[in-house]
């Protein structure tokens, strides 16, 4: 259940203290070692959305988003080797000050596992390769610190205008809908959309259209683009690359997602790939697909889930995209997700700095099940 906005001061206040001492220790060097100010700025402008999605954050998640967007704003405009250097010391942060395993890791970032791993090994191999003297440093680092005072009434006013501004943008993409001729300008504001190939809600509040489908029965999911499902596993076609196939009992999808980056996106997604059969913990997978130059199918399997999901959203950077899911009658637990998203081959490179899109499962009572980047 979302949190009353009447909340977030008090949230805010009890947090401030921990939320500025981790800002501290990621930002470290840039505005000197002992400069409160850098961490101050950063832990402002990490409340500041906090604030603006408050109203849609589940209340036994909040936590999971604070440290969520603390991070993408530390990471925020670095580049090349500056945003490599900073992902490792913050994964450092978050391995050896704030106690996550590195499959939380993965869930808070959505970046896979093995990201995860080969960051810390290399971030911990600068700091000279002792897990226990660095937590012993954060520790010295974090003690006697006394953060500059955050203005929280200034943090509530600019997080209730930032939620105006988005919501602006989601009622022009609604008026664009009402426009003839500008389909499918609005499609690119807006989530993947039915199995008749209209446009989903805005996916800050949209639940995702289910589809109980028979084994084998094909789903055109876009324009070009079918999908259908058997027992073994998620079937689809692109006009790229048809037949390709995701397994519900192989191995890890997130190890052929990185490789498949590392293609430059060229090669068939899913193909002989894997989904880590033998985790416990629900999973659920990423495979983009390019549609022309301006946007990509986005599609995925879910499993290890309870029941099914109410809603399935993926984000790229800040924009939240609803998918379509499918599911086979009889066989809980799993399924296909779905979306289109507009992006440019050269938008979803940049998204793999940090794992690519990053996919989260709800229940039907907003709670988080499942995120990619989990299966390890």
């Amino acid at each position: 259940m979302p949190h009353s906005p009447d909340d977030f001061a008090a949230y805010a206040h009890a947090r401030l203290p921990e939320l500025v001492t981790t800002a501290h220790l990621l930002s470290g060097d840039p505005g000197g070692p002992n400069d409160p100010r850098v961490a101050a700025e950063l832990a402002r402008r990490t409340l500041v959305r906090v604030c603006a999605r408050w109203h849609r954050i589940p209340r036994d998640d909040v936590d999971f988003y604070v440290r969520r967007f603390l991070v993408k704003e530390y990471l925020r405009g670095a580049r090349g080797r500056a945003r490599r250097a900073k992902a490792r010391r913050a994964v450092l942060v978050l391995l050896h000050r704030e106690g996550l395993r590195e499959a939380e890791i993965a869930q808070l970032l959505g970046w896979s596992a093995g990201a995860v791993r080969s960051r810390a090994r290399r971030g911990l191999a600068v700091c000279g390769g002792d897990a226990e003297r660095l937590r012993g440093l954060f520790a010295e680092a974090a003690t006697g610190l006394v953060p500059l005072a955050v203005r929280l009434d200034a943090v509530e006013q600019q997080g209730r205008a930032l939620r105006r501004r988005r919501r602006g943008v989601v009622a022009v993409a609604c008026g664009l809908l009402l426009v003839p001729g500008v389909v499918f300008g609005a499609d690119r504001f807006m989530g993947g959309g039915s199995t008749d190939g209209s446009g989903g809600g805005a996916s800050d509040v949209a639940q995702s259209p289910i589809r109980i489908v028979a084994p084998g029965e094909r789903v055109d999911a876009v324009p070009g683009v079918q999908v259908w499902l058997t027992t073994d596993g998620k079937h689809w076609s692109t006009p790229e690359a048809p037949n390709q196939f995701l397994g519900l009992t192989d191995e890890s999808e997130e190890d052929r997602y990185e490789d498949a980056y590392r293609s430059k996106y060229k090669d068939s997604y899913g193909s002989g790939r894997k989904v880590s059969a033998e985790s416990k913990q629900p999973t659920v997978s990423v495979q983009p697909d390019p549609l022309n130059n301006t946007s990509y199918f986005l599609s995925g399997l879910y499993r290890g889930l309870s029941a099914d999901p109410a809603r399935v959203e993926v984000t790229v950077d800040d924009r939240r995209i609803t998918g379509t899911v499918l599911t086979l009658a009889g066989s809980p637990g799993w399924g296909v997700w779905y979306a289109r998203a507009p992006l440019t081959p050269e938008e979803l490179k940049a998204s793999s700095v940090d794992g690519g899109p990053a996919v989260t499962v709800y229940d039907a009572a907003g709670k988080a099940v499942a995120r990619s980047g989990a299966a390890k």
